[in-house]
C-alpha cells in the first residue's frame, strides 16, 4: 500500500510516466502531509488550447490554498534557491522545463542540466519532480520535436539517477522502481 512521504523526509524524489498515468496525482499525495509546500508549475499557458488549458484547471483545482505556487519561472534554479525553511518542493513537470530551454544552444543546454541537477542536490529539502515519458512513443518527425525527446529523456535519466526515491506511473498505478529494478551501470 503506498503512503504518503514522512513529513521530514528529504532528498529528491522522481516520477515519471506517461499522459494522463496519474503521475502528478501520486507527487500531490506523496506531499499531503508537509507543510509548507512549494508547487513549481513549469508549463506556459497556452491562450490558443482550450485542452491543454482545461488539464491545468484540473492541476490547480487539486492544489491547497495553502501552497504557494511559482508559475512558469524564468530562471528555476534561482525560484528553487529561494524558497526557505523547511518547505518541500513539486516540480510539475519536467518538459514544460525543457521547452523553455528548446531555443538554446547545446552549451547553453549542458550548462543550464548541470546547474538544475545541481540545484536538486539540496538534501535540506524534499524535492519531488514529475517527468513525462517521451521515449516510448511515436519518434518525432520534427527537428524541434527531436530535440525536445533528446533533451528532456537525457534529463529524466540524469535526475533519476541522483534520486532517493524512482517512481513509475502507469495507467493509474504506481510502481516503486527502486523495489523491482535496478541502476544500469
Amino acid at each position: 500500500m503506498i503512503t504518503p512521504i514522512a513529513k521530514n523526509y528529504k532528498g529528491l524524489i522522481s516520477i515519471t510516466g506517461p499522459t494522463k498515468s496519474g503521475k502528478s496525482k501520486l507527487a500531490e499525495f506523496f506531499i499531503t502531509e508537509h507543510d509548507p509546500v512549494t508547487y513549481i508549475a513549469t508549463s506556459k499557458p497556452r491562450p490558443h488550447d482550450p485542452d491543454w488549458q482545461k488539464r491545468i484547471d484540473l492541476h490547480r483545482m487539486r492544489r491547497p490554498d495553502s501552497w504557494t505556487l511559482i508559475e512558469h519561472p524564468k530562471d528555476i534554479c534561482t525560484a528553487i534557491e529561494s524558497i526557505k525553511g523547511n518547505h518541500s518542493i513539486l516540480i510539475d513537470s519536467l518538459g514544460g522545463l525543457v521547452e523553455h530551454h528548446l531555443i538554446e544552444e547545446d552549451d547553453q543546454w549542458n550548462n543550464f542540466q548541470i546547474k538544475f541537477l545541481n540545484c536538486l542536490s539540496d538534501d535540506n529539502f524534499c524535492i519531488v519532480v514529475v517527468s513525462e515519458e517521451v521515449g516510448w512513443g511515436i519518434v518525432p518527425a520534427t527537428p524541434i520535436g527531436h530535440l525536445f525527446r533528446e533533451r528532456h529523456s537525457t534529463l529524466a535519466s540524469l535526475i533519476s539517477r541522483q534520486s532517493k526515491k524512482r517512481w513509475l506511473a502507469v495507467n493509474g498505478t504506481a510502481i516503486d522502481l527502486d523495489k523491482i529494478g535496478e541502476l544500469i551501470p
